[in-house]
């Protein structure tokens, strides 16, 4: 854990868990991730942003009682989740006359989650201001970015705009600013898609209404600052829109080799049009399950196509696919086009089934399925060749939607 300087009078403390491996027990984390918190020093008042994990919580105190800025006058609140606020009783009790800052959305939240009485806050609304001598921090709410009670607020003096959840990424390092690496802008996707896609449609409003604002930095509340805005601003307004790369997503299980056959048939043809192709096998080890779901969540960001291949399992899909579908069902990509082929022994319900798994998925134009029984003979497979004949073209047919 370190104290950092990232603007004047603007400080980060950085805590670091690289060996954080999974996030809300949903999400990989293959690079770990960090917890932010930010100081903001005024010409007559300090104030805290944002706190830090509980599991964190006594060296988090320890590097904010060792600094030499004392006491904060305010700690302010930008979003209840504990890997943001799970220090926060601990500080009030090193800390009993600190005041609390916040909108009504977390002090409502606060009280439910952490048990802390809203008398203690001072409750500020949108475009409010807290002073704290020579600069002050405007309140700014987004709404379901990715709660209720998500805030952004904005220091005047250096521009410097903290952006809670927005803009995050699960990345530890020692680095406090954001690089231009493949890797950073991936961990930063990878984030997005489990967390901010299902609201994307306000994330975008937000995005735009960020961009309108020009801050010099993005410090959110997750992974390195954004010295750079520009670098996140405009993979948000990419991830944000309607379009999509010449991109089919294939999540699918084989237990006897069938659906095996399936998926690499239908790549094959696919790649004949000139569609790239990513497979997802949701069952090659035990760890498949959480880190491949993931990696389609990943790509399901700028895809045009998800096909699902299944095998049959007592009537419905493979549990691992019908984890996966669930997954994609709540994080509601803008996937134009979703698909399904599979296998069984004697009997399946799989279609009905992965329609109501995939139910939130409405605008999404749905391809006949293709089930076969058994393995598929060679005439058989032809059916699957038509199938990508008939995606690819849909595909197509997408047109201006298309990322060139």
């Amino acid at each position: 854990m370190s104290m950092q300087t990232i603007n004047n009078g603007v400080f980060c403390i950085n805590v670091n868990h690289p060996d954080r491996e999974m996030f809300d027990c949903l999400m990989p984390t293959p690079h770990g991730t960090t917890y932010n918190a930010y100081i903001v020093r005024g010409a007559e008042k300090t104030a805290l942003i944002d706190t830090s994990d509980s599991e964190f919580t006594a060296s988090f105190l320890e590097t904010l009682s060792g600094s030499d800025f004392g006491a904060p006058d305010y700690v302010v609140i930008l979003h209840t989740e504990q890997d943001h606020s799970g220090s926060l009783p601990d500080l009030l009790k090193l800390y009993p006359d600190v005041r609390l800052v916040a909108t009504d959305e977390v002090v409502k939240l606060v009280q439910t989650h952490l048990g802390i009485p809203g008398e203690r806050f001072e409750r500020m609304s949108e475009g409010d201001a807290l002073d704290l001598g020579g600069r002050s921090l405007r309140f700014m709410k987004i709404p379901f970015a990715h709660w209720p009670d998500n805030t952004m607020v904005f220091d005047d003096q250096s521009a410097v705009l903290f952006s809670s959840d927005l803009f995050g990424s699960h990345y530890s390092s020692d680095r406090i600013f954001a690089t231009n690496s493949h890797e950073i802008k991936g961990a930063a996707r990878a984030y997005f898609a489990e967390i901010m896609m299902p609201f994307s449609t306000k994330v975008r409003d937000y995005t735009e209404k960020v961009k309108a604002l020009n801050p010099s930095m993005i410090a959110s509340a997750h992974g390195p600052v954004w010295n750079n805005p520009g670098l996140i601003l405009e993979k948000y307004m990419k991830w944000t829109s309607d379009k999509v790369d010449k991109t089919v997503v294939i999540p699918y299980v084989s237990m006897h080799g069938s659906c095996g056959i399936i998926a690499e048939r239908l790549c094959l043809r696919l790649a004949r049009h000139g569609i790239s192709v990513l497979t997802r096998d949701l069952g090659k080890s035990p760890e498949s399950l959480a880190i491949e779901t993931g990696n389609v969540m990943y790509d399901l960001v700028t895809a045009a196509a998800l096909v699902f291949v299944t095998p049959t399992v007592l009537g419905g899909p493979h549990p691992a696919v019908a984890y996966c579908a669930m997954l994609v069902n709540a994080l509601r990509p803008r996937t134009p086009i979703i698909g399904l082929l599979g296998s069984y022994g004697w009997a399946t319900k799989v279609t009905e089934v992965m329609d109501n798994l995939t139910s939130n998925l409405r605008k999404a134009e749905r391809i006949e399925p293709v089930l076969f029984e058994g393995l598929p003979d060679s005439g058989q497979l032809e059916k699957i060749d038509q199938y990508a004949d008939v995606l690819a073209e849909k595909i197509r047919l997408l047109g201006d939607r298309l990322l060139s």
